[in-house]
């Protein structure tokens, strides 16, 4: 079929009404079944360090490390699945582990520790370069090394192509092991419509990814076991945009009658389904005593802070088990092609969504990339869609956040093609080292009225900025305030400079490097500055509080003068106990989110300043690029505890509004009012971007009217220049029923920070957060 004579209009809307193949329907099953059994787990670590091994350079030993992994790792495939490799296998009941075999000396990571490093500080926030293994395989990306070693280098980019050999030698020996597993299993399988499923996945193993991928399948595959590699030795890795590297594929399948739509979106939806294998419903004991020591870690911390560590504060066993089915998996379709800046959507962006339609769950992660001229079927299928929950897709738009890249420095070509990491932080996929710190802005004005003392435990975090009752307007405190955010932003930049080369003396990862631009080209391991674009995120929390107290300040003890400042801050001393009436007045100041001018030109005010103090810091230094972002992922409740009362009137230890939302009890003008409110914010400073995390009740996306209403939203987000939205769709009743009857709502999603979960995993304390923001229909 030519491609060109498809109406993609038409299959796009008719797919949603269209049912999954009976196959997708057992996995679908098979996988929610997996993530209930209790499974045993497969560490067979092993060990490299021996006495021939013990003085080769520290990278070598990583390396060798990778491939005894990928050496020894279960290998497999589901009974009905069309793609090999695997986290877990829900007939053995068992899971791998992501432990590798000892391969550091204790001294080395001893040394290590003194930079805040351990042998797993592989930092998952990155997107690999999946185009390069697709075109390349591993066979010619050695080829590139080994070229590289011919010529005139250093000891240390010897040491690190070696490496990297090795790894890629530990990939191929996996695939190499999944097909000779699955050959093995054709030959005594009596179905042959079976046996022609194995021998087919066995023989793309057997190609890619040593060599070039050829066909859709094999892509799929390729990519596929290149991510499952990556998990399995401690790499927790987005995927960037698959719908543009692998659609060519698909393209010329279909085109040369390799394959049919139908088969294609069959293979899109087991593709996917891959991704949530891995999903758990609880801990292990001896996962909770591992969280337990590292809680105990957390609170040593904590007592010896510096000012690096001000953000997510104190740990609590609560955002790990949140967070227990996030691997750090995000997808992104849509956007723009690089090359012209034409509308990117494609055939595999319409089933890569239809897949996420029909499965329901939580991985990966789902970003739909929009602009003005997306396709308005497209956006009815993104509706669609976000109807069933989760908050997934999220939505960004390419004009704010492209903008917002050049701003910085990007070529627009290259910004063009962003994608996300494992999270919500816009990055250039393939080419992007990305580092990031949190900076508690809220924080930071409680710094300017307690005299650079933490309320939660009396511990001086800044120098003393002076008796708040002398200060005499309001810009005063306004000042102080931006100080503080810049010297948190600027200790953070200096933090990262000193620390961010030694993650290479204890953690190189060669297998990711060598699936980077940069690191073969350069000579060089990732964490020892390899990439192409080494960035350095500022990441401010918090900052809807900041902005409501700001205004609370200004109004209440500047304008109408019916406190002062010194009173102010007194009440705040005291969780506003005694000072019930200032209480008032404070809540019912202008608040962020309202479409209220004041409040929305204070935050307009706050956030071009704090992005100019990030472009000053960027602008002093060459090895890392400093970028802003605005953020709370999912530590909403913890930053809350370690933050003492607001001007805003919160209360002392309670939430903060989860990343750029309003705060509690802010949106009584609904949800245009907010999105209002967000895009004046100047968000064309943000790179990393700044989440808008908004609720829906069912009721409200019913129908077609649902769908429209939700089209219409998104096409005036874009419109008004937002950067990134979430919808998340429950209703309140559901989430308490939800919350008594477990059993009966396993499959019920809710939005995190960064990611989706299954709200009955989560904590009390996290399910009754979700509760109250949904209490009122819209939150």
């Amino acid at each position: 079929m030519k491609l060109s004579d498809f109406n993609l209009m038409e299959y796009s809307e008719s797919i949603v009404k269209s049912t999954p193949s009976a196959r997708v329907v057992e996995l679908i099953s098979d996988v929610r079944e997996n993530m209930h059994l209790s499974k045993k787990q497969f560490a067979e670590e092993g060990c490299v360090l021996n006495e021939e091994t013990s003085d080769l350079p520290l990278i070598v030993r990583k390396a060798m490390s990778e491939r005894l992994k990928l050496s020894t790792a279960p290998v497999g495939i589901w009974e009905k699945q069309l793609f090999a490799g695997c986290y877990s296998f829900k007939d053995e009941c068992l899971t791998n582990s992501n432990v590798l075999p000892v391969f550091a000396r204790e001294e080395e990571i001893q040394e290590g520790k003194k930079y805040g490093f351990g042998i797993y500080s592989m930092f998952g926030h990155i997107s690999p370069d999946y185009p390069r293994l697709l075109k390349l395989g591993t066979s010619g990306i050695r080829e590139m090394a080994v070229e590289k070693l011919a010529g005139d280098l250093t000891q240390k980019s010897r040491d690190f192509l070696t490496a990297a050999i090795i790894s890629l030698e530990g990939l191929e020996s996996f695939a190499k092991r999944n097909s000779d597993r699955l050959f093995e299993k054709a030959e005594t399988t009596k179905d042959n419509k079976r046996r022609k499923e194995l021998l087919n996945a066995a023989n793309a193993l057997k190609n890619s990814p040593l060599y070039p991928a050829r066909t859709y399948f094999e892509a799929c595959q390729a990519t596929w076991l290149l991510h499952l590699a990556f998990q399995l030795t401690d790499n927790h890795l987005a995927l960037g945009r698959p719908d543009q590297f692998l659609y060519p594929f698909l393209k010329e399948d279909l085109e040369a009658g390799r394959t049919t739509i139908d088969e294609a979106q069959e293979l899109t939806d087991c593709f996917m389904l891959k991704f949530n294998e891995r999903a758990l419903n609880n801990q292990t004991n001896a996962q909770m005593k591992d969280m337990e020591r590292e809680q105990e870690e957390h609170e040593k911390k904590w007592l010896n802070r510096k000012i690096t560590d001000i953000g997510q504060q104190r740990y609590n066993i609560r955002d790990t088990i949140d967070a227990t089915n996030h691997w750090n998996q995000n997808v992104v379709i849509g956007g723009l092609i690089p090359a012209d800046g034409s509308d990117a959507t494609n055939l595999l962006s319409v089933m890569i969504l239809e897949s996420y339609h029909r499965i329901r769950m939580t991985n990966p992660v789902l970003t739909v990339r929009v602009h003005r001229n997306s396709p308005q079927w497209f956006l009815r299928q993104v509706a669609e869609t976000l109807k069933t929950g989760g908050g997934l897709p999220a939505i960004y738009n390419d004009e704010t956040i492209i903008k917002a890249f050049t701003k910085f420095g990007i070529d627009e070509k290259e910004a063009r093609d962003y994608a996300n990491n494992g999270c919500w932080e816009a990055l250039l996929p393939g080419k992007t080292d990305f580092y990031f710190i949190k900076l508690n802005a809220l924080k930071c004005l409680e710094w300017t009225l307690n005299r650079g003392v933490c309320h939660i435990d009396g511990k001086r975090e800044v120098p003393d900025q002076g008796d708040p009752a002398s200060f005499e307007s309001f810009e005063v405190i306004f000042e102080k305030t931006m100080e503080n955010i810049r010297l948190v932003a600027e200790e953070s930049a200096k933090h990262m400079l000193h620390t961010h080369p030694h993650r290479s003396s204890i953690a190189p990862v060669p297998l990711l490097s060598a699936l980077l631009d940069g690191p073969v080209e350069k000579g060089l391991d990732m964490t020892d500055m390899g990439a192409r674009l080494v960035v350095g995120g500022v990441v401010a929390e918090g900052l809807s509080h900041l902005i409501d107290s700001l205004c609370a300040i200004q109004k209440v003890a500047f304008e109408e003068k019916k406190y002062s400042i010194g009173e102010l801050a007194a009440a705040i001393d005291n969780d506003f106990e005694g000072y019930q009436l200032l209480h008032t007045l404070v809540s019912n100041s202008p608040k962020y989110g309202t479409n209220n001018q004041i409040a929305d030109a204070m935050g307009r005010k706050v956030i071009d300043r704090f992005a100019e103090i990030m472009q000053q810091i960027d602008g002093k230094y060459e090895e890392i690029k400093f970028m802003p972002g605005v953020g709370t992922f999912s530590w909403y409740i913890a930053i809350g505890e370690g933050t003492g009362a607001s001007a805003d009137g919160r209360l002392s230890g309670r939430p903060v509004a989860s990343n750029f939302s309003p705060s509690a009890g802010a949106m009584t003008k609904g949800i245009t009012a907010a999105i209002n409110s967000f895009c004046r914010m100047g968000l064309e400073g943000l790179p990393l971007g700044s989440p808008l995390d908004l609720g829906m009740a069912e009721r409200y996306v019913a129908g077609e009217e649902g769908v429209n209403r939700l089209i219409g939203l998104i096409k005036t987000f874009v419109e008004l220049g937002g950067n990134m939205l979430t919808i998340s769709v429950a209703d309140t009743e559901t989430l308490l029923k939800a919350q008594k009857n477990p059993e009966d709502y396993k499959d019920l999603r809710v939005r995190m920070g960064g990611w989706s979960a299954y709200f009955t995993m989560l904590s009390k304390e996290q399910q009754e957060h979700h509760i109250k923001k949904s209490e009122g229909g819209i939150f």
